[in-house]
């Protein structure tokens, strides 16, 4: 069975999970219950960041904005984090072209850790429209009838996306097992005397 098929967006629950993992990375206070160090990896334009549980393959533009998958577990979402408002919880329709694919999709706004960002549906669409080119623009139409237009490098994405993926899909080889539990210590086969 190929990644994309055993991978599927399910929002709801990424995004507790993403939203989980910004509080703990936004809370110094909060305890570290991740042991392992933070893998950075380039691919081009694309960093790769392997973190524990979460995986995140992104890439910046020259306007600040960002774009990437993000994936908490075996659950993965794709983003788009630009400098629009939006009121969190609400569907926005976004248009996304890339040299393979030119559709419309459906984009939530959620805030997370202070930020805005756009998660982008349905995740296969994004998946295939991230397997070939150069660049990706997204067009998001604003309140005053224009649009809102961001461009982002595709050099490397696939590479890290699919490794992203693949980390992802082997998240759950990589979660502690449980220790077998300890015998009982030894009993003495004589019995004790009762006192009275």
């Amino acid at each position: 069975m190929s990644i994309t098929r055993s991978l599927r967006a399910i929002t709801g629950s990424a995004i507790a999970l993403l939203l989980l993992h910004s509080n703990v990375q936004a809370n110094p206070a909060a305890p570290n219950t991740n042991q392992q160090t933070t893998q950075k990896i380039a691919f081009q334009n694309w960093m790769l960041d392997i973190s524990g549980q979460t995986t995140e393959a992104y890439t910046a533009n020259d306007s600040k904005s960002s774009f990437g998958v993000f994936c908490a577990g075996e659950q993965c979402l794709f983003y788009l984090h630009q400098a629009l408002n939006c009121e969190p919880g609400a569907k926005y329709s976004v248009l996304i072209n890339s040299q393979t694919v030119a559709t419309a999709l459906s984009m939530e706004c959620t805030r997370i850790g202070g930020k805005l960002f756009q998660i982008l549906n349905p995740f296969e669409a994004v998946l295939r429209a991230v397997q070939a080119g150069d660049t990706i623009g997204f067009a998001v139409a604003l309140q005053s009838g224009a649009f809102a237009v961001t461009r982002f490098s595709l050099a490397g994405a696939k590479p890290a996306i699919e490794r992203a993926l693949l980390e992802a899909a082997n998240s759950k080889n990589r979660q502690p097992k449980p220790s077998a539990p300890t015998p009982p210590p030894a009993s003495n086969p004589r019995p004790k005397d009762i006192a009275i």
